[in-house]
């Protein structure tokens, strides 16, 4: 194939992903196993497995301080999630996991619509800021976030 018909495809396939991104809303989600197991499995350096990760959320269904949200189409077909935790004791904002499936990633054309919803989020639980831990640094510093002043640390006794 050429680069000139690559670059055709592309071209073709970039704005109906741009199209369809806004039709995607988030909705608070009480019922986890709902979301499609490919998208917990797809997420990188995850610690746990899909079933592990359905049982906590449904125990935390009643937790003011969980939030789950799923992403979901006109048609009510979810193609992403966001969890998302408050420290109860400074009130800050933890993004634990954001998953979108492929064909809305767009090569990180989500993530603008993602940060307009935490920045919403952050306001309805009064969070005085928000952190996400990613395994891409330089893909959010794009996006505009900071680098934090904690510094995340693992101790691995193996």
């Amino acid at each position: 194939m050429s680069t000139a018909t690559k670059n055709e495809i592309e071209q073709e396939k970039s704005p109906e992903i741009v199209e369809n991104l806004p039709k995607l809303s988030f909705f608070k989600l009480k019922l986890p196993r709902l979301i499609p197991m490919d998208l917990i499995e797809s997420v990188k350096g995850r610690t746990f497995t899909p079933e592990q990760f359905y049982v906590y959320q449904e125990n935390q269904t009643n937790n003011p301080f969980n939030h789950l949200f799923a992403l979901v189409d006109e048609q009510k077909k979810i193609h992403g999630y966001l969890w998302a935790e408050i420290n109860i004791l400074d009130g800050s904002l933890f993004v634990n996991t954001f998953s979108i499936s492929k064909q809305y990633w767009g090569k990180g054309n989500a993530i603008p619509m993602v940060i307009e919803f935490l920045r919403t989020l952050k306001n309805k639980t009064k969070a005085p800021r928000v952190f996400w831990i990613s395994t891409n640094e330089k893909f959010f510093l794009k996006h505009g976030f900071k680098r934090s002043k904690n510094v995340l640390m693992e101790y691995n006794l193996n």
